[in-house]
């Protein structure tokens, strides 16, 4: 499992300016990043067919215990191109839409603890995007202007016209080009960790060291994973996204991937350049702001010396990169609202759950113009 561990921690820190667990358990995703491999990777894989081989919807096996999701919500899905369905939950709730979409190698699961509170005020939804947990793999269509179609998909097979988009991540990225391209579908943005311009991320990563390993206890099951990541990287990632990312035998232990990292390599093709500039509609930005190296590595006093001060040196570097990213989306987007929440980690909305509720809260108050199309 060592070799999964590496690559999403490398690849989450990519989106989320510290390093980030969900999917903590993928080595070989740090040597395609590394080096420029991500490349290689993808035409190997494409070589060999993977994408093609993945076109219908893939679900995570069923772990063998009688595990119900808890969180509240219907499960629909969404064709938005031939052969290709997303995975839409449903919260219910009265009033204008909330659509929260997904991280890197997330999923719509990955806000059943949080989304859910919002239901008093909104009708709640979560999409997950194509290549990752129950939604179809498909061999093209992971670019952003792609990734925003299909939200589009989504939102017209729903019957919603204006809606409040809400993005962790990566998602910052279909966030703005949605609200680029269809400024009347978009009446609000909220950006949890994601308002960061993401070229130039690979030579950033270069300098991280490597996470804790994994070991056989640690993906004994999806509770053992969860705790894995919780007590590695302080992150407590809903147990049903764990179940819906990872492939689990017969006995609940962690096997595999449900997504190919071939999917990963495309989803980082083209990435940055936002045109933050051309965005009409108001929006949040909920930013985490890494204070000091546990920040970023909780587990630094195991680490052996040599990897303490790689540690160390990558965190500073990170905490370059993530001021002039905030400054370039401060002078570049008129409309933003700005909250910088020191020592959150990635997952603000789960690290500072109050923090992030009240102003989203305070942010969508006047959202009265929302709703199902007119016409």
């Amino acid at each position: 499992m060592g070799s999964i561990v590496v690559a999403t921690f490398v690849v989450l820190i990519l989106f989320g300016l510290i390093l980030v667990g969900i999917g903590a358990y993928r080595h070989s995703h740090t040597l395609a990043i590394a080096g420029g491999a991500v490349l290689m990777a993808l035409g190997v894989a494409w070589t060999l067919g993977l994408p093609t081989m993945h076109r219908a919807i893939v679900r995570a096996a069923p772990p063998m215990n009688a595990w119900v999701d808890s969180s509240r919500h219907s499960v629909r899905f969404v064709e938005v191109a031939p052969d290709v369905s997303l995975e839409v939950l449903d919260w219910g709730g009265s009033g204008p839409p909330l659509v929260f979409l997904s991280g890197l190698q997330d999923v719509a699961h990955g806000f059943d603890d949080f989304a859910p509170q919002f239901t008093d005020q909104y009708h709640v939804i979560g999409i997950t995007r194509r290549g990752y947990g129950a939604s179809s793999q498909s061999s093209t269509g992971y670019d952003v202007a792609t990734r925003v179609a299909d939200v589009v998909a989504v939102l017209d097979t729903l019957g919603l016209g204006r809606v409040a988009l809400v993005g962790h991540s990566i998602a910052g990225d279909e966030l703005t080009g949605l609200a680029v391209a269809h400024p009347e579908r978009v009446s609000h943005l909220v950006y949890l960790d994601a308002v960061y311009d993401h070229s130039g991320i690979l030579t950033l990563l270069a300098g991280s060291p490597p996470p804790p390993p994994m070991l056989a206890a640690d993906s004994a099951s999806p509770a053992a994973v969860q705790a894995y990541l919780l007590r590695s990287f302080g992150m407590r990632i809903p147990e049903a996204q764990l179940r819906a990312i990872g492939r689990y035998d017969a006995a609940g232990r962690l096997t595999a991937d449900v997504t190919p990292s071939v999917i990963d390599s495309l989803m980082l093709v083209g990435v940055g350049h936002p045109h933050y500039a051309a965005i009409q509609a108001p929006a949040l930005a909920i930013n985490s702001v890494v204070d000091s190296m546990p920040n970023v590595f909780p587990l630094w006093k195991d680490m052996s010396p040599e990897n303490r001060a790689q540690a160390l040196k990558f965190t500073a570097t990170l905490q370059e990169w993530a001021a002039s990213r905030t400054a370039l989306a401060v002078r570049e987007f008129p409309a933003l609202q700005l909250l910088q929440l020191h020592g959150a980690n990635h997952y603000v909305f789960d690290s500072n759950p109050a923090a992030v509720t009240a102003a989203m809260r305070q942010f969508l108050g006047g959202n009265a113009s929302q709703g199902r199309p007119t016409s």
